[in-house]
């Protein structure tokens, strides 16, 4: 074989090999992660100092006397994990402080609202890193520092799946993981159904529990319909039940 032709054939040998190698894709991203900076967490400090401390105390501990929740430690982590940044972000934006409380009429500006998340953040020992922007937080994720757990019991979810019936009681099958939500709409919004149609079916089975509650719903009218449920999960050693609070059809198949 001479020079060129020895030259071609590793060149297709190498070539070969790239194409085989799996692809990459992007690496989970949490707030272990390295998603605010110091700095930001500074002016978040100051804000909190101005708006907040009266309701969540000095510590972030919360509680009774100060009437509102733990932003700190385990409570704060049980609460919120397994949920996006984006979910706390808007939580504060939107409703902190209080309208009225104490005389405040205070609205929050995105940037007040993201450097309040990175102080808290830097309370609860997470690393610091990159400012924290809020055009960039859909997909970052509040968890414990060894990765991902399931839902605790009675979180707010909603999960999609087959409508089925088992005797007497209805099920969603071959849905996958339950995901958190903190929504207070009576009805479920359309671009959430929306996102539903797409959702991969899963392997799990989740009893539907009090449907009495949905009036005039008829579950043998959806037997067989893509649905998705909202309300609390609640786990069970012989199966994981949704107590419903909203139930709409997603699609009238559960191909998926």
């Amino acid at each position: 074989m001479n020079r060129k032709r020895a030259i071609l054939f590793i060149a297709v040998l190498m070539l070969g090999a790239l194409n085989a190698q799996p692809q990459t894709t992007a690496a989970h991203k949490s707030v272990w992660s390295g998603v605010y900076s110091d700095e930001q967490a500074s002016r978040g400090q100051a804000t909190y100092e101005q708006y907040c401390v009266n309701c969540h105390g000095e510590t972030l501990g919360g509680g009774p006397s100060s009437g509102g929740p733990q932003l700190a430690g385990d409570k704060f982590m049980e609460n919120w994990r397994e949920d996006t940044v984006e979910t706390l972000f808007l939580k504060i934006r939107n409703t902190m402080p209080r309208p009225g409380f104490r005389g405040s009429d205070k609205v929050l500006t995105d940037p007040e609202a993201a450097d309040l998340v990175a102080f808290i953040f830097k309370r609860n020992g997470f690393p610091a890193g990159a400012e924290l922007m809020n055009s960039a937080i859909s997909d970052v994720w509040i968890e414990q520092q060894s990765g991902p757990k399931p839902l605790p019991n009675y979180a707010q979810v909603q999960v999609v799946g087959c409508m089925e019936q088992e005797a007497e009681n209805w099920v969603l099958a071959k849905a996958p993981q339950p995901a958190r939500i903190r929504t207070t709409s009576e009805t479920i919004e359309p671009e959430v159904l929306k996102s539903a149609q797409g959702k991969p079916a899963g392997s799990l089975k989740f009893r539907l529990q009090n449907l009495l509650m949905l009036g005039a719903f008829s579950p043998e009218a959806h037997k067989g319909h893509k649905m998705l449920a909202q309300g609390v999960l609640i786990r069970q050693s012989n199966i994981e039940r949704i107590s419903v609070t909203k139930l709409e059809m997603v699609a009238a198949t559960c191909a998926p």
